[in-house]
């Protein structure tokens, strides 16, 4: 026993005692050891883990040849590898179920795959495939494990016997920069191809990389990447558009020094050349970054990539990320000049260069068009959405506007529950553009398009936004929804997702984004007031009178309390905040913003039942849906056509993350027919001169005859003048009186529309 332990841990010959008394005490102190590793499996793996990766490094002298130092490494640990290696190799599970997600779903055939596993070491790998992902022999007629390590490929084929022996897995032990097939690969044959925390010790890694670019299916092929990995900032200069997402990328001066040194140790290089030359020969479909908490934040990465020049339709795809597009146009408009928009701009400068295109344009959705990232607008909102759910009343938006389709809408994001509702209605506008600064606002709607175009399962579709929460989100996120994400959504999600929608602990998804804060308000007040049960009393009322009855006796004056009221919903961090009301909007409302808040709520509970007809207020209460009670993207029917395999209206979205100018100033004119820009207007300042250049542009964007639609705080926004006096005829659509409410929100004191003079009108109208 004791001898065993002694050979496993491979100590004799380099700490060998040069006398009796010495050799004792080793002898004594080697017993002790190897007796509790014997008692204890975990801690024998752990300390032969310890041994090869902190001592053994200091022992020989490095040897040239690559076999030599991999069996100096691993030999005397090939055994318990995968055992130790648990904690160590963060992101492995993850990539598989990455790969496989977006190798199925764009896989045309049922014609079985061939998979080749570079420094796939023991089988782990294929194991777990077979075992968790149950892939391997449902999808897989051949997997190849290529791997220098003989004492690793001895391992593999032990743990693999069974699929060796029936020809389905082949152990090459071989050089990752030229092995050779036994059945040998014809060009263009394979299907998937991954490098598991391998890439780092190739020192030959470009070698390794173009070996593999000849034998991947240049249609629908996948190369998955799972690896420790450091980046700088200047590694990212000149080609950000490429790699997929900055969020988490690049890391500081200290740790990125620290681990590198650190891990060269075990030939072990984490430099950034590899991974950059690897998002240069390939296309990048995802990629996430992240850093193992557990061992002292080790940076790693996991990474999915394409044939760089995939995809015979590739000018389609860039047709339909380009705002200007004729794609996106109306049929009746005739272009005369087409603009130049900033998708265009980085794929003319991508190829000249020799660069991938953009990773927006190998996504395998359209939705999302392309925008950059190092946009210093985007800092102002951290990485976070404000809105959870959208406010706007779109009932009454179809109600105003009788949205059909033939119309061109673009709408600002805000949640996406108003783009959605769009979608759902019987003439659906022929397409929907959806524009919002803030890109975590369309990393929110694209996650909402995904789950219906992947065809998840209502339930779970409800349990996601009817409840705001859902137990194994992370794996449905990398195993149905990624695919159909874009690179820098699919981040966001990966980082954020379990926490928003967890069961228990941080999330549910409504207690999330910054309205948050009015939410919890307004759950601290019930508490404090004692009015809990009356509160769920009051959005479970099955007459008026009973609401009406509720409220006044027992929810208002706790909401409206002097302290509640003057300390607290009056102020202007408070509105700013948890409102989301910037001081120029409160500047606008007449009278104080205590009267305003209660003009605004008083009215709802006699207009119709919270309970049946208002899943504004219902959520904001609850903190769900209810099942016959919630947007129409959440019902039966909108599940039904939004997740239609053919002809769904998700196909006619595109998501702009941007300014509503710089959107506005790119599109050919005359290329919407309506344009809904919620109460925006009213946080501009009143010197005029923003109003007026967004008016302008307005008018250009729309044809002749088309509408915009605000609403205001205001019962006649400053603004209105502005718009007629740039070609546009206004009027009020609705203007609340005190005790009545304009729509199920109420929260506007006005809505208005503003049709496009046409511009021969306008010139006679200014001439006169």
């Amino acid at each position: 026993m004791v001898s065993s332990i002694i050979s496993s841990l491979d100590l004799t010959e380099y700490f060998l005692p040069s006398s009796v008394t010495a050799a004792s005490s080793y002898f004594l102190a080697v017993v002790l050891l190897s007796t509790f590793c014997y008692i204890n499996q975990t801690a024998k793996s752990a300390a032969i883990f310890a041994y090869n990766c902190f001592i053994k490094p200091f022992t020989r002298t490095e040897s040239p040849d690559q076999q030599e130092q991999l069996e100096h490494f691993y030999k005397s640990q090939a055994g318990v590898y995968d055992k130790t290696r648990k904690l160590l190799l963060k992101g492995r599970e993850n990539a598989l179920k990455l790969g496989m997600s977006h190798l199925l779903s764009s896989h045309p055939t049922q014609k079985k795959l061939v998979w080749v596993d570079v420094g796939g070491g023991t089988g782990w790998n294929i194991e777990y495939m077979n075992s968790v992902l149950r892939t391997t022999k449902q999808n897989f007629a051949k997997i190849y494990l290529v791997d220098l390590s003989p004492s690793l490929c001895e391992v593999a084929r032990s743990r693999l016997a069974l699929q060796v022996s029936h020809g389905v897995v082949e152990v090459v032990c071989g050089d990752a920069s030229s092995f050779n097939l036994e059945l040998g690969l014809a060009e263009n044959s394979v299907d998937f191809i991954t490098f598991s925390y391998s890439l780092s010790m190739i020192p030959t890694y470009f070698s390794a990389i173009d070996h593999v670019i000849p034998l991947l299916n240049k249609n629908h092929g996948v190369v998955t990447v799972a690896d420790f990995g450091v980046q700088s900032t200047s590694t990212s200069v000149g080609r950000i558009n490429t790699l997929g997402g900055l969020v988490g990328r690049n890391n500081s001066w200290v740790p990125r020094n620290f681990w590198r040194i650190w891990f060269e140790f075990d030939n072990v290089h984490l430099d950034s050349s590899r991974r950059n030359y690897l998002e240069y020969k390939f296309g990048t479909l995802k990629s996430i970054n992240s850093v193992n908490s557990t061992l002292g934040n080790i940076p790693y990465y996991t990474w999915v990539g394409c044939d760089k020049l995939k995809c015979a339709n590739l000018v389609n795809k860039i047709n339909a990320h380009v705002t200007e597009s004729p794609y996106l146009l109306p049929a009746e408009i005739v272009q005369h000049h087409i603009p130049v928009s900033k998708g265009h701009e980085a794929v003319v400068d991508n190829l000249s260069r020799g660069l991938p295109f953009p990773s927006m344009y190998y996504q395998k959705q359209v939705w999302r068009v392309f925008y950059n990232e190092l946009n210093p607008l985007f800092a102002q909102f951290n990485n976070q959405y404000i809105y959870a759910f959208t406010w706007e009343d779109p009932r009454e938006d179809h109600k105003i506007l009788n949205i059909n389709n033939k119309d061109s809408l673009l709408a600002i994001t805000s949640a996406g529950d108003n783009l959605l509702h769009y979608a759902c209605l019987p003439s659906p506008p022929r397409r929907i553009h959806g524009v919002d600064l803030n890109p975590a606002q369309n990393h929110l709607l694209e996650l909402k398009l995904a789950c219906f175009k992947s065809g998840l399962k209502q339930d779970q579709i409800w349990s996601i936004f009817g409840e705001g929460k859902l137990a194994d989100f992370h794996d449905v996120l990398l195993q149905k929804l990624a695919p159909y994400l874009s690179s820098n959504a699919l981040q966001f999600w990966a980082d954020k997702g379990s926490d928003t929608f967890a069961v228990n602990g941080h999330g549910l998804y409504y207690d999330t984004g910054s309205t948050r804060w009015a939410l919890k308000l307004a759950n601290w007040i019930f508490i404090k007031a004692g009015i809990t049960k009356d509160v769920e009393k009051l959005c479970n009322c099955t007459t008026i009178e009973e609401q009406k009855r509720v409220w006044e006796t027992k929810v208002k004056p706790a909401i409206f309390s002097p302290i509640v009221g003057k300390l607290i919903v009056a102020n202007s961090v408070f509105l700013w905040k948890a409102l989301g009301v910037p001081a120029n909007q409160a500047n606008m409302i007449n009278g104080s913003i205590l009267d305003y808040i209660v003009d605004t709520l008083d009215p709802i509970v006699t207009r119709s039942l919270i309970s049946t007809d208002n899943y504004f207020y219902y959520l904001c209460l609850m903190s769900r849906y209810a099942r016959d009670n919630c947007p129409d993207y959440l019902t039966d029917a909108g599940y039904k056509k939004l997740s239609a395999l053919e002809n769904s209206p998700l196909e006619t979205i595109r998501l702009h993350t941007d300014t509503l100018n710089e959107v506005l100033a790119r599109v050919t004119a005359g290329s919407f027919t309506i344009i809904v820009i919620m109460d925006h207007m009213d946080w501009f300042d009143t010197n005029g001169w923003d109003a007026r250049e967004e008016v302008e542009l307005l008018y250009r964007a729309l044809a002749d005859g088309g509408r915009v639609m605000l609403r205001s705080a205001s019962t006649h926004p400053w603004y209105i003048d502005v718009f007629e006096k740039n070609g546009f005829h206004c009027e009020a659509a609705a203007v609340r009186l005190p005790g009545e409410s304009i729509d199920r929100c109420n929260m506007y004191t006005s809505t208005w529309v503003a049709t496009k003079i046409s511009h021969q009108r306008k010139m006679s109208k200014l001439t006169i």
